[in-house]
């Protein structure tokens, strides 16, 4: 099979070979850790373990400057044209219908971003401040952030259909960092009311497109209340970062949302900073269940840091591996 034949097969219910071979990339100051600890430098991580990997789209589609703040969404009359300009130049890379193409011929995953960062984000949430600012205008002001976000929606379908009009993709990440681990910041009620319209216009549109997988990608924070929901809304998989958060640990959430729900990812990554035993003990209490019940594509919850022991994630690939031959 191919790796996306694989993916999908994976993660839609359907036969395949075997799992997917996959995780994040490792940053590079784990590299140069890991090159001192024995990887080799001729090869990157994912050729050394033969890892799948997945090709974005180039759509950016957070407000600008990217990895900026926006805080003045809330102030200023004419901030949301300054931060969501659809003919900005730098929200798609060049040329990439052939790019898309030549992921396709490969046989490789391909995604698209479909969200720029959740509700906090499209109220210019950057600090305590702006956090502080935006929870007051969703008490106080609440048809103006209603229309803001109705064109921050509008926005992203925009985008969406320029670039799905042109290529297919495996599957649109959302993102909604939202959460403490005590919970979301807002209410589920509040969630319900300003969110769950705009996902299910940009789910639609996905839909419309045939993109198969929807999928949630959130870091840390209980993010359990507001399942249901997003499930409801057209959200069909859930790719959670730092598991170990009250609540999302994945064998609960497959016991409690059941096999129609996609998962990626659920091994705790802090146990290979434990040793052996720990990193023996993350992988096989933890993916044979869920394998079990299908659906699932089991990977580190977290990219590996650089106080991660290449000997550790050598151990945790090995033990994987050995999963997957033994079918």
């Amino acid at each position: 099979m191919t790796d996306r034949e694989r993916f999908l097969a994976t993660l839609l219910g359907g036969s395949a070979d075997r799992f997917p071979f996959f995780d994040l990339e490792p940053a590079d100051s784990t590299l140069e850790l890991w090159w001192r600890q024995g990887l080799p430098k001729a090869a990157t991580v994912a050729e050394h373990f033969r890892l799948e990997t997945h090709e974005s789209v180039g759509l950016e589609v957070r407000s600008a400057p990217f990895y900026e703040m926006a805080a003045d969404l809330l102030e200023s009359p004419d901030a949301f044209a300054r931060h969501y300009d659809p003919d900005d130049p730098d929200r798609l890379t060049r040329g990439f219908v052939r790019h898309c193409a030549r992921v396709r011929r490969q046989g490789r995953v391909l995604y698209v971003d479909a969200s720029g960062g959740g509700l906090l984000q499209m109220l210019g949430v950057g600090d305590w401040d702006s956090l502080v600012a935006a929870c007051d205008a969703l008490v106080n002001r609440p048809a103006f952030v209603e229309s803001l976000l109705e064109r921050t929606t509008a926005f992203h379908c925009l985008l969406l259909e320029r670039v799905l009009a042109k290529v297919r993709v495996d599957y649109a990440a959302f993102y909604e960092p939202i959460a403490s681990n005590a919970g979301p910041v807002v209410s589920p009620k509040m969630f319900d009311r300003y969110s769950i319209p705009g996902y299910r216009k940009v789910i639609d549109l996905l839909e419309r497109h045939e993109v198969a997988l929807r999928i949630l990608c959130t870091t840390g924070g209980n993010l359990r209340p507001l399942v249901p929901s997003l499930l409801d809304a057209g959200i069909n998989g859930l790719w959670i970062s730092n598991i170990t958060s009250a609540g999302m640990e994945y064998r609960a959430l497959r016991r409690d949302f059941g096999p129609e729900i996609a998962l990626i990812g659920g091994i705790d990554s802090t146990a290979l900073l434990r040793g052996d035993a720990a990193v023996r003990r993350a992988v096989e209490e933890t993916v044979p269940p869920l394998l079990s019940r299908g659906r699932y594509l089991p990977c580190l919850d977290d990219r590996p840091r650089d106080n991660t022991p290449f000997a550790m994630y050598a151990l945790y690939r090995e033990l994987l591996a050995g999963i997957a031959e033994r079918g």
